[in-house]
């Protein structure tokens, strides 16, 4: 059987099979983590990229991961999880070595004479991000792979433990970023290199496939086309408002990574004496926030499904985002900002695995890597304009319009979770 007897506490949980999987993802947040402090500092410098141009790039890793997540659930669904998490590891690879030599191939564009609008070196990051969101889409497989070994009263409990080793890669990723910044402008992204390809290595040889030989196969059977078709997903009034949940906390949600190492610069260490310092600073301030993720799955989310239930647990979760940006467009001294950053890790980490593990009550087995492949692109949908609306408002009003803007849209999202908590939730009967 896949789920073994293993007790924690008054539950049974297959810790042991999720080891592997939750090693990968902390390596694989561990990687990526070591270029988020730096990346917009990085562009801005060294490339002369504008704020708008910055904050493009993560709408262009996450429209890239938008049309990239459903293909790799779907295709995780037939051939398995664990092929799927080999090949995107490896185009993460490639696209952090392109991060790494886009100053040498950005001059090479900029001799060819082009009348662009940015320089080449901001071409070449452009292209490693789409690179890097196309493969980026393991998330999701990641999460249908837990999903997988474990059943529906512990769900959320193991996709929070998904998020906890994210929130650990998290931790050390921008701190270890921060501290290669102060090497060279590259260095980041050689040690994001030798991280991934560490993961890749990880899962070649430690990770198990979840779907068994039978399953693989009767997915195959379906010809090719999807498990659950779109038209069947849009009738079902539940899905389609979980969905927009997922969108309109995703499209708050994006504003803070695309915005924050640019407000931290510019605003809470704009006096700073130690202008070389900012960005370990900025890396320092990240892990704070994913030392309070990893408390908060770890400690908090099982504690917390037990005694509210997953739908009024995601109000909180929706409730305390909302309060954490209307005080960050408040307050910008660096402690209360770093405490704040602890109550936005804290609201993320209740209500994520929340709705991925509403979302995947929708369908069985055979589903679950295509139902979460389409709440990943929900919120890659929301995070691909989320940057830029964000960049407009940070040039075009001030850097806190950013979070005045992204409370607003939080409680659109509050409105849809207290809609959510009397609808019924029923397993949809896909029509092939």
């Amino acid at each position: 059987m896949i789920i073994q007897d293993f007790r924690l506490k008054d539950s049974f949980l297959d810790i042991k099979r999720l080891y592997p999987i939750l090693l990968i993802i902390f390596t694989n947040i561990l990687g990526a983590g070591v270029i988020l402090p730096v990346l917009p500092l990085y562009a801005e410098v060294q490339f002369q990229g504008t704020v708008p141009q910055i904050t493009l790039l993560s709408s262009a890793f996450f429209g890239a991961q938008f049309l990239a997540a459903p293909w790799l659930g779907r295709l995780s669904d037939r051939y398995g999880r664990r092929p799927l998490l080999i090949i995107s590891q490896i185009g993460t690879v490639a696209a952090f070595i392109l991060f790494i030599f886009a100053g040498p191939l950005g001059e090479r564009i900029d001799a060819l004479g082009f009348n662009l609008p940015l320089t080449g070196g901001m071409v070449m990051l452009f292209v490693a991000r789409i690179l890097d969101g196309i493969t980026g889409g393991n998330i999701t497989i990641a999460q249908a792979y837990v999903s997988d070994v474990t059943p529906d009263e512990n769900r959320a409990q193991g996709l929070g433990l998904l998020q906890a080793a994210f929130g650990a890669g998290f931790v050390f990723g921008p701190a270890f970023g921060g501290i290669l910044g102060n090497y060279g402008p590259i260095m980041p992204f050689i040690g994001a290199v030798i991280v991934t390809v560490a993961t890749l290595l990880l899962t070649v040889f430690t990770l198990e496939e979840s779907l068994s030989p039978e399953e693989r196969s009767e997915n195959l059977t379906t010809g090719g086309r999807p498990r659950l078709p779109l038209s069947v997903a849009l009738r079902e009034q539940t899905l389609l408002l979980m969905l927009a949940i997922g969108f309109l906390s995703s499209l708050a949600f994006s504003s803070l990574p695309a915005t924050f190492s640019l407000f931290a610069d510019h605003v809470v260490f704009a006096q700073a004496a130690n202008q070389d310092r900012i960005t370990l600073y900025i890396g320092l301030m990240l892990a704070f926030l994913g030392i309070a993720q990893v408390i908060t799955q770890l400690r908090l989310v099982r504690p917390l499904v037990e005694k509210y239930g997953e739908r009024r647990l995601l109000i909180l979760g929706d409730v305390v985002l909302l309060v954490s940006f209307w005080l960050l467009a408040v307050f910008s001294d660096a402690i209360t900002v770093t405490l704040l950053l602890g109550a936005f890790a804290f609201g993320t980490g209740v209500s994520e695995p929340t709705m991925q593990a509403l979302v995947t009550r929708f369908g069985g087995r055979n589903m679950r890597g295509h139902l979460l492949g389409l709440y990943q692109s929900a919120r890659s949908l929301a995070l691909i304009g989320g940057p830029i609306l964000a960049g407009w408002l940070y040039e075009d009003f001030f850097p806190q319009a950013v979070f005045l803007a992204g409370a607003v849209v939080m409680a659109l999202a509050l409105l849809g979770a207290v809609m959510l908590l009397n609808r019924e939730i029923s397993p949809i009967e896909a029509q092939i």
